[in-house]
């Protein structure tokens, strides 16, 4: 039976369809896509396919081989910490160079999320977990005058979590809110260079985090 696509935004389509199929495992890690299957599946050519499997490509997600055909790639913990690294480095620089944008009412949209975060450890729903925190990032990404910031990092965190299935580790979890505590404390004290220090040195630092990564990336049987 096809699953029928409307016409409009095709690719992106494709490209969320993909994503769906990596998030519930349905398209494993090390495994190679049949491009001729999910063509007739979805009714459609190659071309939105490919297209949407470039896109896949350029965001880390998948490796294109030249006549062997499309390999989802492994998230190896390299990887990770690499992107720990390039994140901490981007968010802290924003918090920095926006210091002066952000308001009270920030702070408390912060503090009201990362409360939510929270429920959704006790409630043990990691998907809503995991946009609650895009959120929570958000709120001073967001303030950047340079919107490519905030487009690289977003394939980047997707990257990092959405071969996880529905793992996570619970006291891990409440650490990084701790964390973000911590940040919102510094917010308040109007202390710009601690509360970017929080993100760098800490929260997306993989040294610090490193047996809770190992052990979260085991889990999904990344590594």
């Amino acid at each position: 039976m096809k699953t029928l696509l409307n016409v409009l935004s095709l690719r992106e389509q494709v490209y969320e369809y993909l994503r769906n199929e990596i998030i519930a495992g349905s398209l494993t890690p090390g495994s190679t896509i049949n491009l001729n299957k999910i063509a007739e599946q979805l009714g459609i050519s190659k071309t939105p396919l490919r297209d949407a499997l470039i896109h896949l490509e350029i965001e880390g997600f998948v490796t294109i081989l030249p006549r062997r055909g499309v390999m989802v790639n492994t998230l190896e913990l390299k990887d990770v910490k690499n992107a720990y690294g390039a994140i901490g480095i981007i968010e802290s620089s924003i918090v920095l160079d926006n210091f002066d944008k952000i308001t009270p009412s920030h702070i408390s949209r912060l503090a009201e999320l990362n409360q939510q975060m929270i429920r959704d450890i006790q409630n043990n729903d990691f998907s809503q977990l995991f946009q609650t925190n895009l959120t929570f990032h958000n709120v001073y990404n967001n303030l950047s005058s340079n919107p490519l910031l905030n487009k690289f990092m977003f394939p980047i965190k997707h990257r990092l979590y959405d071969f996880q299935g529905q793992s996570y580790i619970r006291d891990w979890e409440l650490i990084n809110c701790e964390e973000h505590s911590q940040f919102i404390d510094f917010l308040k004290q109007e202390n710009p260079r601690a509360a970017a220090g929080i993100l760098k040195d800490f929260h997306w630092s993989y040294s610090a985090h490193e047996a809770s990564i190992k052990q979260f990336y085991a889990m999904t049987g990344q590594n």
